[in-house]
């Protein structure tokens, strides 16, 4: 992963949704299905992926939602950017279908980032260098407290943060089954119900229902 320095304290997460893409064109000299993925980042020593489209062809979606911490001015420079590489997967290698650089000056518009989310469709750029088919990207400004689980981390794909999330609840309820266990005086009239106790503990679960990204 990249570095991260200490002191950058004060830090934003830029949500990046990777939604569909339009009209792409695979490797010549194929009779393969085209199945896509895509590959974003702000740092190349950090890249991330997306799943991969299987049925769309040369209209895949992916709706795969990416977290980046960054800062104030990093936001507020119009030479910030991100990125992205399409792929096409392949039986024995992946080809590159084409490249989008996006400008988050670009996406963010005049509304409130932090409270409706912005959309934008980038030109994909072949590697011949001329422009086929388009890239739908949706982006987001929340506060960096509303994933307290990011912390320290540069960056990481939403999915990926939610088996994060999903491992250390588990393992903290392994840990906490031992001691638990023996205190047998305990009613289960007690204990709270196994929705208000989900509720409680999912700390993405807000965070899904109130994004304006089908993730």
């Amino acid at each position: 992963m990249g570095s991260w320095t200490e002191t950058e304290t004060e830090t934003k997460v830029l949500e990046i949704t990777l939604i569909s893409a339009q009209n792409l064109e695979g490797p010549k000299n194929t009779i393969r299905n085209l199945k896509t993925y895509v590959m974003i980042w702000k740092d190349p020593s950090n890249k991330l992926r997306t799943q991969l489209d299987q049925i769309g062809g040369k209209n895949p979606t992916w709706n795969d939602t990416f977290l980046f911490r960054v800062t104030p001015e990093y936001l507020a420079s119009v030479t910030s950017g991100f990125s992205v590489a399409i792929y096409a997967a392949g039986t024995f290698n992946d080809h590159l279908i084409g490249t989008v650089r996006i400008l988050v000056s670009n996406i963010l518009s005049n509304v409130d980032p932090a409270v409706k989310p912005c959309f934008s469709a980038v030109q994909v750029r072949r590697q011949s260098g001329r422009f086929q088919g388009v890239l739908n990207v949706g982006a987001r400004v929340v506060d960096e407290s509303y994933f307290p689980a990011l912390y320290k981390m540069p960056a990481i794909g939403l999915h990926d943060l939610m088996l994060k999330v999903e491992k250390q609840r588990r393992t903290k309820g392994v840990s906490s089954h031992d001691s638990s266990f023996s205190d047998s005086t305990k009613t289960t009239s007690s204990l709270p119900s196994p929705e208000a106790s989900s509720q409680a503990e999912d700390p993405l679960a807000s965070h899904k229902a109130a994004s304006g990204f089908d993730v």
